[in-house]
């Protein structure tokens, strides 16, 4: 698709129905809005496919979103408004350049006003500009060890992104990082408890199958794990299973508690 005055050729249109913030818009009451709706309880998947879309309204000149995650072994797009963002963010990972990785490495805002005219980036501004992607801004989400999640926003137009832009992308960051963090501990609470759980069970068969207390059948499960080198929660989990899916018939376990 082609867009008319300084908008590059091959520049993709703005969706239908695609919400995008303006710069005149209450600025409070739009984050307001928008921490709302992160802090509502759901999945990771879901809050971070919230987070993209939500911040298309929230940040004012934003058409696409994206959030990155970089560790040890990589980084990826996890979330993401359209498969304009995977392509321009695939390109910076496959080059090692880009606002993207610039504002996960130096924990800084990384803006571009014009792509077309951009030097910082030699190999991936060009490449951008032609998939459409004018104006960008990377923002630090949170850092926790080797993790770092980025905020990857994009425009089809010059200088899209000012300084309320920046301002209010710090603000939205801030929601962000806190619904992350909010859903990564109950995630973890919730595997916590179900972890719990399995193991309790498990201790219970072994009780039962060889008539013992319940400190003797914790410590074999225990010594299988550690003998096994396999976590405690996959000996408990296998136990479980094997019952389920051999109840009435003979056990294998070990003769030894």
């Amino acid at each position: 698709m082609t867009r008319t005055g300084d908008r590059a050729s091959g520049v993709r249109s703005q969706t239908p129905g695609r919400p995008v913030a303006r710069a005149g818009c209450d600025l409070a009451t739009v984050l307001a809005d928008a921490a709302q709706m992160l802090h509502t309880p759901e999945t990771m998947s879901e809050v971070l496919d919230r987070l993209v879309r939500t911040a298309c309204t929230a940040i004012p000149g934003v058409e696409y979103a994206g959030v990155s995650i970089a560790r040890r072994d990589g980084i990826e797009t996890v979330a993401a408004t359209d498969s304009l963002v995977h392509q321009v963010d695939h390109l910076q990972y496959e080059l090692g350049e880009g606002p993207c990785l610039d504002a996960i490495t130096h924990h800084t805002t990384t803006v571009v006003a014009d792509m077309r005219h951009e030097r910082r980036w030699p190999r991936f501004a060009p490449r951008a500009a032609e998939l459409g992607v004018l104006s960008q801004m990377g923002i630090e989400v949170f850092r926790e060890g080797s993790k770092v999640c980025g905020l990857n926003l994009y425009a089809s137009r010059v200088g899209a992104f000012d300084d309320s832009t920046e301002h209010a992308a710090a603000l939205f960051a801030v929601h962000a990082a806190l619904a992350l963090d909010k859903t990564v501990t109950v995630t973890n609470l919730t595997h916590a408890l179900q972890t719990r759980q399995t193991i309790g069970e498990a201790v219970g068969i072994v009780m039962c199958r060889y008539t013992v207390d319940e400190q003797s059948a914790f410590r074999y499960l225990t010594r299988v794990s550690q003998h096994s080198n396999v976590k405690l929660r996959d000996v408990a989990q296998a136990i479980v299973n094997e019952i389920n899916t051999t109840a009435g018939e003979s056990r294998t376990l070990p003769d030894t508690v």
